[in-house]
């Protein structure tokens, strides 16, 4: 009966996951506000955990829409509370580590998110190429990543 229970958890997590692919490309298409607001609002509500870094992330990048700044100190915050707790919960999870590392390359260091960059990078650099992440994804990720230090 317990394997019962496992089989049904393991096929319904997939099932949830269906766009995950969708998400991953969407996600490297954000280049505009509407586009970030799409995608924050298409995924915020998913079933899928892996979406989780990904919208975390489409939250803390609004606050490059944000005019009054203290609207953008709360966006960025409420993004990166949700992707650090992401990783507390998930540390091994390759593609949250990864946004992580895109993030933190990206934000101004006077917002002092910046000190997980070398773990995150040797991290992901020793763990994707035995992961079940698509070889295409895998890819990218490493391609994205490889100018960062």
């Amino acid at each position: 009966m317990k394997l019962f229970f496992i089989i049904i958890s393991l096929f319904s997590i997939q099932n949830n996951c269906d766009n995950i692919k969708d998400v991953r490309t969407n996600f490297h298409t954000i280049n505009s506000k509407e586009k970030l607001n799409t995608f924050i609002e298409n995924y915020t509500n998913s079933e899928c955990e892996l979406t989780i870094p990904y919208v975390a992330s489409a939250i803390m990048q609004s606050a490059k829409y944000s005019f009054w700044p203290p609207k953008k100190l709360k966006n960025f915050n409420k993004g990166k509370k949700i992707l650090e707790s992401f990783i507390q919960s998930n540390p091994d999870n390759i593609e949250a580590r990864y946004i992580r590392i895109l993030i933190q390359s990206e934000v101004p260091v006077f917002l002092g998110y910046n000190k997980e960059i070398e773990a995150d990078l040797k991290f992901v650099k020793l763990k994707i190429s035995h992961s079940n992440i698509p070889k295409i994804y895998q890819n990218l990720i490493l391609k994205n990543i490889a100018p960062i230090k």
